[in-house]
């Protein structure tokens, strides 16, 4: 073997041994697993008929969480007032009630993989609004790091009343 084939051959080791492991990474499916635990909003984008609006404003707070069974999800607006008294005349909490919106339920995830995430069905059993009682909200999860980038195919988003698709971000929570 020529000191040219040598260096050649070790290069190309070297090579493989470093982009291997990316290859792996991108094919490697993303679990339930990696859902679990609690995870804190960042950004909630909705679309609807090309429009992008931001329903909780630009920097909203909130928090989602998963067990191995049930999903929680409190998200509130970072425009909110706070209103006069701890009890809320009937306006202030028309406006609460506008930015934000909890449910929880039990969910559950499709084995199938999908090129836009985990495929995560909820069946809401306890809302803020009732009319989200015994729906399903169904979601697009994907981890990355230490992110949660979460996406929907159009639903009807309670704080604008429109059908829209939406992306939400989380990061994990401490």
């Amino acid at each position: 073997m020529t000191k040219f084939s040598a260096l050649t051959l070790a290069l190309g080791l070297v090579i493989g041994m470093l982009v291997t492991p990316v290859f792996a990474q991108e094919k490697q499916q993303m679990t339930k697993a990696q859902l679990e635990g609690t995870w804190r909003l960042v950004s909630l984008k909705a679309t609807s008929g090309g429009k992008v609006s931001y329903p909780l404003g630009e920097h909203p707070g909130g928090y989602a969480g998963y067990t191995a069974t049930r999903a929680w999800f409190m998200l509130v607006g970072s425009n909110r007032k706070v209103p006069a008294t701890a009890s809320p005349s009937d306006a202030e909490a028309g406006l609460l009630m506008k930015s934000s919106a909890a449910y929880t339920g039990k969910y559950e995830v499709d084995p199938t993989p999908s090129k836009d995430g985990l495929r995560v069905t909820v069946r809401v059993d306890a809302a803020v609004n009732e009319a989200l009682k015994g729906s399903e909200r169904v979601w697009f999860a994907r981890v990355e790091g230490n992110r949660l980038k979460v996406s929907s195919p159009a639903l009807l988003v309670p704080m604008t009343g429109l059908m829209s698709n939406v992306e939400l971000e989380y990061i994990r929570a401490e």
